[in-house]
């Protein structure tokens, strides 16, 4: 099978185009830094994926644009960019059935309990009028109480404690739902936020397949083999099995607190 984790792909597509990937050696803040760095390259009508080695405080690197540009996701897909969008439209009706694999490299390390704190992670601040640190890339993943259909998608994650994260179902698509479903029962929705994905993970979450069908299916159809999956700790929850981090959680019923504002790619804060 062709390797499936974010590295790999960093690294075969710094080979292919190695002005593509911009490796930042220097210390940078986990305040404004990075998104100061990926406007700057936007405005010079760049999209390179950005490699902040160095983060300040933190023992963790930042990867940043690793869909952002047509020319990755070809690449992710293995086709020149001019037949992306139909080579897209054709693979995400060819669904594969993910396979599970025992031993992820995300079991290696667990914390549980007090262990917990999300101000371990180098959670960047991107605009001084946002409400807090956010999660920008993290797959969130469950399942319908009712079907156990998984989905998957990416929503913000507003860093609110050590062990507490807001987020936002404003598209109000399947999580919507499923979060709607639980909570009617009065129960919470374990979930997982993964990060730290295979670009073609990342594209297959933007499917809408039948309802019937996991979004992982698609990805299976994206990378024309099946995606390796691997079971959470703690939640009844399968993730794509070369995730580099996993936080496992759950959304609870019946909270509501505020969330954001937040610098949107819109250009506004919303």
């Amino acid at each position: 099978m062709a390797p499936q984790d974010l590295r790999s792909f960093v690294a075969a597509y710094e080979r292919a185009h190695p002005g593509e990937v911009v490796r930042v050696a220097e210390p940078v803040s986990i305040e404004h830094d990075v998104m100061a760095l990926v406007l700057e390259y936007e405005r010079r009508r760049r999209w390179p994926i950005l490699l902040f080695e160095k983060v300040a405080g933190h023992d963790i690197p930042i990867v940043a644009n690793a869909v952002a540009s047509r020319r990755a996701l070809a690449f992710a897909l293995g086709v020149p960019e001019r037949e992306l969008a139909a080579e897209y439209a054709r693979r995400i009706k060819e669904r594969v059935k993910p396979v599970v694999v025992p031993d992820p490299p995300f079991h290696r390390r667990v914390l549980r309990g007090a262990d917990v704190d999300l101000g371990k992670l180098p959670i960047p601040l991107y605009f001084p009028g946002d409400a807090g640190r956010y999660l920008t890339a993290g797959m969130l993943v469950a399942r319908d109480p009712e079907t156990g259909v998984e989905t998957e998608g990416y929503h913000r994650f507003q860093v609110k404690g050590p062990d507490r994260m807001g987020v936002s179902l404003h598209s109000r698509r399947r999580m919507f739902e499923y979060q709607r479903r639980a909570e009617a029962r009065g129960q919470a929705l374990p979930c997982a936020v993964v990060l730290g994905l295979h670009p073609l993970v990342s594209m297959g979450s933007l499917a809408y397949p039948p309802p019937d069908v996991g979004k992982f299916e698609v990805v299976g159809g994206l990378l024309g083999e099946p995606l390796e999956v691997a079971p959470c700790v703690t939640a009844d929850l399968h993730v794509p099995a070369h995730a580099e981090i996993v936080i496992e959680g759950e959304i609870l019923p019946g909270v509501r607190e505020p969330e954001g504002p937040f610098g949107e790619f819109t250009g506004y804060f919303s």
